[in-house]
């Protein structure tokens, strides 16, 4: 599913979410937002959620884990720094589109 076309118009934030991405992962959701805007690849997990692959404004290059929600609203879960096999995935397929 990494060629899909996602289109989220807007993100549901809340202390939860923000919270945990910033203190537990060290992500700031205005990078979440880049990593949707910048370049991102999407594939679907095997819980039913999506993972966004892509790159930070700054050139970090992050995963994230959403909910996709009615109207085009996403709502981060978790992310992280993408390791090398996620990095390799991420170059392999981007350079398909």
């Amino acid at each position: 599913m990494g060629r899909a076309i996602l289109s989220v118009s807007e993100f549901e934030w809340d202390d939860g979410n923000a919270l945990h991405l910033q203190l537990g992962h060290g992500i700031e959701p205005e990078e979440v937002e880049e990593v949707f805007a910048v370049a991102p690849l999407l594939r679907r997990t095997k819980r039913g959620h999506y993972a966004v692959f892509g790159p930070t404004r700054s050139g970090r290059h992050l995963v994230v884990v959403f909910e996709r929600k009615p109207g085009n609203v996403a709502r981060p879960i978790t992310g992280w720094d993408m390791m090398d096999a996620e990095r390799r995935y991420y170059e392999r397929n981007r350079r398909g589109r």
